[in-house]
């Protein structure tokens, strides 16, 4: 997500700041002055934190009153608000992260309906749409939020879109004036010459009065823009890739129109598009900007190591691509174009080059990393979706086969999700991110539990009955104990309700006819649970009665 707008202001020195903003710039200022104190404070003390980031807010609000033309302030308040929302500690102190995104969209609306040719602002607006749909998908059951989200992503991609071209046109139009100036010798002038002549000093000056947006006296204030770079367009293409490769996921599978249609899209980001600005990054030259102390608040949840590494955009480009492959390979199976050997096959083929390719090379251990939690995604999903096929029922003659693709899936994934789990990974990957994973490995030797439940599961199957239920409950405990780390509340919750599942899932399985007195009046949230662990085929729908018995 492109930073706010910085600003470059020169003050004589024996200007006293008044007590209230009196200008645009001053309300910038006020603003960005209330965003530094609350990044101090955000790692250790979110209240205080989230207070600062209200008087910023406040502050932005204040100055649209008194400019509501203000394209900075808009744009600066719309950045705000979504970095807010990404940061768990502070929505907690907020209320729904749901309602903050639905306001922070009207924000970035109407940033845009100021200035709707900024690309900054549009890719920002379909970052907004798409962390909507993601937490329409997280908070309600995934058939009633299926429609909404479908459509928030549908418009997300259509601005990711625009965005991508009107960027490629931006950049060739760029290019080809660099080639022109370059032609005509004016570089190599200045170059020789010891600097541009002042003359061109001068005018370029008297442009960036006239550009500035402040009502003060000319040249006090001047918006920083920054260069668009081949690396930023592969931004988008990464942006546009993700949400299509969620999106495609909520078709249904007879929908072959725009299921049709949108994988074209994608397909010819992921072959052409994102192949050809690596290898520009790789063979050309880029215009490295120095960084500069950040003046607002991030999106790490505090000054620790983990938030430091980082993956190039080819990692994110290459992992983008793998992502988008394998969901179009499970709705080339869930529309009956492909059989459940074939849709494993080919998530193997798209993932196993990647992973071993990361072994012994330069890459990142937390490229390393997010290719493994892919992967073991991938390999979930392909459970899933065998378990929604119509094929899926123990009379059928395919049942033993399924159920071999499933077993062999989650225990691979169960491997990856190990390694995540262990050193190096583990020392790098953030609370957040661990309670994830501990909360899929919870997922996974549930789902493994459920199919020894199977008269046709083979022994070795069976044997391993008792262990894969009692660490199911293990891993969603330490999923529960990472989230409260991460302070990420929803997390905590459903690691917590998921636990007493595989808790009563135990004691059931082991003729116990005992219940924990922490069960009790626990209905409610584990009901919400078990209704999506059903639709993911982690645990079958003959089993949620009894569950919810022993939890009233």
């Amino acid at each position: 997500m492109p930073p706010k707008k910085n600003f470059l202001k020169t003050k004589p020195k024996s200007k006293a700041k008044s007590q209230e903003p009196q200008s645009e710039n001053d309300f910038l200022e006020t603003a960005d002055e209330f965003e530094q104190a609350a990044g101090k404070w955000r790692a250790g003390d979110a209240a205080k934190a989230t207070r600062f980031f209200n008087r910023a807010i406040d502050m932005y609000n204040e100055g649209l009153k008194r400019y509501p033309r203000s394209f900075d302030l808009a744009y600066n308040k719309a950045n705000l608000e979504y970095s807010i929302t990404e940061d768990e500690r502070i929505v907690s102190q907020l209320g729904s992260k749901t309602a903050l995104l639905e306001e922070t969209l009207n924000s970035h609306r109407f940033a845009i309906s100021l200035n709707p040719r900024n690309t900054d602002i549009l890719f920002n607006a379909a970052q907004v749409l798409t962390s909507l749909a993601e937490a329409s998908l997280e908070s309600g059951t995934q058939e009633a939020a299926q429609v909404p989200a479908r459509t928030l992503l549908e418009e997300a991609v259509d601005i990711f879109t625009r965005c991508l071209i009107s960027q490629q046109q931006e950049y060739e139009q760029m290019q080809s004036e660099i080639a022109k100036a370059q032609a005509s010798g004016e570089y190599q002038k200045a170059w020789e010459g010891g600097g541009v002549p002042l003359e061109n000093v001068q005018v370029e000056e008297e442009e960036t009065k006239t550009a500035s947006s402040s009502p003060e006296a000319p040249g006090d204030w001047a918006t920083v823009e920054e260069p668009l770079t081949p690396e930023t367009i592969l931004d988008t293409c990464i942006a546009q890739l993700g949400a299509l490769t969620t999106l495609l996921g909520l078709y249904d599978p007879s929908d072959l129109s725009n299921i049709e249609k949108k994988g074209h899209d994608g397909t010819d980001t992921a072959t052409a598009k994102i192949p050809a600005l690596i290898s520009l990054i790789e063979t050309s030259p880029s215009l490295k900007v120095k960084d500069e102390p950040n003046a607002g608040p991030t999106l790490s949840l505090g000054a620790s190591a983990v938030e430091e590494v980082t993956t190039t955009p080819k990692d994110d480009a290459i992992l983008a691509i793998a992502n988008f492959q394998a969901t179009i390979a499970e709705v080339t199976y869930r529309s009956g174009r492909s059989n459940a050997t074939q849709y494993a096959q080919t998530v193997e083929q798209i993932f196993a080059k990647l992973t071993a390719n990361t072994e012994g090379t330069a890459s990142s251990d937390l490229a390393a990393a997010n290719i493994r939690s892919s992967y073991a995604d991938a390999l979930i999903d392909l459970a899933s979706a065998l378990t929604d096929g119509t094929h899926y029922t123990p009379s059928s003659p395919t049942f033993s086969t399924d159920t071999e693709i499933q077993w062999t899936a989650l225990t691979q994934a169960q491997t990856l999700l190990t390694q995540l789990s262990s050193t190096p990974y583990a020392t790098i990957l953030s609370a957040s991110r661990l309670a994830d994973i501990f909360l899929a490995r919870g997922d996974i030797d549930l789902f493994r539990f459920k199919i020894t439940l199977y008269d046709s599961a083979k022994p070795a199957w069976v044997k391993s009955r008792a262990v894969l239920v009692g660490n199911s409950g293990v891993f969603y405990r330490g999923a529960r104990t990472y989230a409260e780390k991460a302070g990420a509340v929803k997390v905590r919750s459903t690691a917590d309700a998921k636990a007493i599942v595989a808790e009563v899932l135990k004691e059931v399985s082991s003729g116990s006819q005992e219940k924990k007195a922490h069960w009790k009046g626990r209905s409610s949230d584990v009901a919400k649970v078990l209704e999506q662990m059903v639709a993911e085929g982690i645990v079958g729908r003959e089993n949620v009665e009894g569950v919810l018995r022993c939890v009233e």
